[in-house]
């Protein structure tokens, strides 16, 4: 008998590339904009994933780092933040507005680009020199004018990711220093300066998403910590579960490494949340008890046994781990998108 129920989730649509996609970016109508692992194509996609435009857009890339990519809510504004600079192009990707160039970021680091809710300002991270702070400078989105700046944490030791809020006027900017430490912050802008705040009751914890409602949001363990999620704009613990609990038994996945949270956690609605296992399995949670209540097994996902030098094994009694051909987990539009080990990307329905 299985641990859980199953979801069983048919697949609506897929594309396969030659490389993975690695920033998947929401735009008006449905329609989705992204890049791959160590190319500098731009892909935009319909909102049945069929191909609208390609483009070549040169930058510095290495085989540990991507360009990290946005774009304005209301589509008219791409951002590229590459290792050395950021480029600010039209919505067809056809013409560079403006660019700021910078040091180099070091593998692993940097920072995509944020455009405001109400698309007038865009947030970006500058890497400090040698024995300085990395800065976030504020950009007026008319004018490409710097309209405001603030020194952040101590430089080439973090990556950064913005976070939009409920609140138009409120940021969360999280800054992880890859398995030794994340910390998250909230920004505000008022009157032409920059307020930060350490939230330091979310330290060593990794961002989820907010509930629809706006009320909550989910914070994912860091290693062996419970999940919790947090009330906004309180930011306080007001529930978590710990890994054991969740993952009670694994009963059809036996190995001698117990599975644990894999630093994903999103709410589907307000009464579900998706978590992403280290093995790549997807858990669907009662976001009130936070209990598991089902196991969702999308169509064309598959899983390998793993012994302990990290050979694929069919013998149950060498089995270390596992892992799902999953590599990213995406909910845009209304959709559960997939990107997996061999450049595909997968879509589909939500599991509620």
């Amino acid at each position: 008998m299985s641990q859980f129920p199953h979801i069983n989730l048919p697949l609506k649509d897929k594309l396969t590339f030659t490389a993975n996609p690695v920033n998947v970016v929401s735009l008006p109508d449905g329609e989705i904009l992204m890049n791959f692992a160590s190319q500098p194509l731009i892909t935009k996609l319909n909102a049945n994933l069929e191909i609208v435009w390609e483009k070549i857009i040169q930058g510095e890339h290495t085989n540990y780092v991507s360009s990290k990519l946005a774009a304005s809510s209301d589509g008219r504004l791409i951002a590229i933040a590459g290792m050395t600079d950021i480029r600010i192009l039209d919505a067809e990707g056809t013409e560079v507005l403006h660019s700021v160039a910078h040091r180099s970021w070091g593998w692993f680091l940097g920072a995509a680009c944020y455009f405001s809710r109400d698309n007038k300002t865009i947030w970006y991270v500058l890497p400090g020199d040698e024995n300085e702070m990395d800065e976030l400078q504020v950009m007026d989105v008319t004018t490409f004018e710097v309209i405001a700046s603030y020194p952040l944490l101590e430089s080439h030791q973090y990556t950064y990711a913005f976070h939009a809020t409920p609140c138009n006027h409120i940021i969360l900017l999280e800054a992880s220093a890859g398995q030794e430490e994340s910390r998250l912050m909230q920004l505000q802008l008022t009157d032409g300066i920059v307020s930060l705040t350490k939230l330091t009751q979310c330290d060593n914890m990794i961002m989820g998403n907010f509930a629809p409602s706006g009320k909550e949001f989910t914070m994912a363990p860091h290693y062996d910590e419970p999940l919790a999620i947090y009330s906004f704009p309180e930011i306080a613990r007001i529930a978590e579960q710990d890994q054991v609990a969740i993952f009670d038994g694994s009963k059809d996945f036996p190995a001698t490494e117990p599975d644990n949270i894999n630093y994903s956690v999103f709410f589907v609605d307000d009464n579900n949340l998706l978590i992403v296992s280290q093995f790549g399995r997807l858990l669907l949670l009662d976001s009130k008890d936070l209990h598991c209540k089902a196991e969702v097994m999308p169509e064309g996902i598959a899983f390998t046994a793993y012994d302990l030098d990290g050979n694929p094994t069919t013998n149950p009694d060498y089995t270390y781990d596992y892992s799902s051909n999953i590599i990213n987990v995406i909910m845009v539009h209304d959709k559960l998108l997939l990107t997996t080990g061999d450049g595909q990307l997968r879509c589909y329905d939500l599991p509620v």
